[in-house]
């Protein structure tokens, strides 16, 4: 892993495990502060919640400004989930985890990956 956001030489820094469950993308602007803590926190978030399953790519526009164009970004820092959809994004620095999480729609992923269990029914007393 390159210590950069966003690579040194190419603007492109990939996690990829052999068999990634969660694809996203990353898209910073530079080796700036937000685009470091936006990188951290992604990084930080995924090996909780979803350790050895997700694939993080992550795109410097400035190098690449043909990718922000071709996904449509128009802020940066942008995580986007691509698998499995629904395509979601979210702008910002990524600090509120739980946010983070909601967002992208992965509240079933869980620490030990695996779903977490169903909720157990309600009885209503009278």
């Amino acid at each position: 892993m390159n210590a950069s956001p966003a690579g040194a030489d190419s603007g492109l820094s990939s996690t990829r495990p052999p068999s990634a469950q969660l694809v996203l993308r990353l898209y910073v602007t530079g080796n700036t502060h937000r685009s470091t803590r936006a990188v951290e926190n992604a990084r930080r978030l995924l090996e909780v919640y979803a350790a050895g399953r997700f694939e993080l790519e992550v795109i410097d526009i400035y190098v690449h400004p043909e990718a922000a164009i071709a996904a449509q970004i128009i802020a940066a820092p942008t995580l986007v989930k691509l698998n499995p959809g629904p395509l979601r994004r979210v702008i910002g620095d990524l600090s509120d985890s739980n946010k983070v999480l909601a967002a992208l729609g992965l509240n079933a992923f869980d620490t030990a990956g695996a779903a977490p269990p169903a909720p157990e029914s309600a009885s209503i007393k009278p």
